[in-house]
């Protein structure tokens, strides 16, 4: 099976060598943000961590080359914008909504906000495990239904294009069961908290009695 990982070696050492190269131990005056030689190896470092930054898009595409049965191609297609619509159905959903699912949108991504952004998309960052889940679960999908026959007025549908369509209306409740759990989590973490708070307190309050 393709993953990410299997580029990891170049690009690792693409990303440590220009970082080393634009460190002024080693470069003196070339480390001048100034200067074109730490521009060049600026522009080279961004292309590096390409992979890094896409990790969780790039590990959904790479599933479905080795799980799919056939049509691996079409399948890679299709896993890949059935992830993109499970993050738009996230991020649209938490914007409407997010108060109910305990979910802050207006948040900046990155830091505590439990937020990221997947290819322009603002969305909850379920991180690589999500990705392989909603890529397992559309591959899936895409074995069950890509060689089932339609009726011949319903031809254009066959093949990717029903997968897809399956896929869309699939990712609609995968979506809403994504900010649950993130409900449910952040419900099991605020009484756990408030459980050892509470713990805390007796403790000090028996010590000081």
């Amino acid at each position: 099976m393709f993953t990410p990982v299997l580029l990891f070696p170049f690009v690792g050492i693409l990303v440590g060598l220009t970082i080393v190269l634009k460190n002024p131990i080693f470069v003196g005056d070339l480390a001048d943000k100034d200067g074109l030689y730490y521009q060049v190896l600026q522009v080279i470092e961004e292309g590096g961590w390409t992979i890094f930054r896409n990790m969780a898009l790039l590990f959904a595409v790479g599933l479905p080359i080795g799980l799919a049965k056939t049509a691996h191609a079409r399948a890679v297609m299709v896993v890949m914008v059935s992830y993109l619509t499970f993050n738009y159905f996230v991020g649209a959903m938490g914007g409407f909504w997010g108060e109910f699912f305990g979910v802050d949108f207006s948040q900046a991504i990155g830091g505590t906000s439990g937020l990221t952004e997947i290819a322009g998309i603002k969305t909850l960052d379920t991180g690589i495990f999500g990705a392989i889940i909603i890529s397992g679960f559309v591959t899936w999908i895409h074995n069950r239904t890509f060689e089932k026959q339609l009726p011949a007025y319903l031809g254009i549908f066959q093949g990717a294009s029903f997968v897809a369509m399956i896929s869309f209306f699939a990712m609609l409740p995968a979506a809403w069961l994504t900010l649950y759990i993130c409900l449910q989590s952040s419900t099991a973490s605020l009484t756990y908290k408030a459980s050892w708070s509470a713990q805390v307190h007796s403790v000090c309050g028996y010590t000081h009695s």
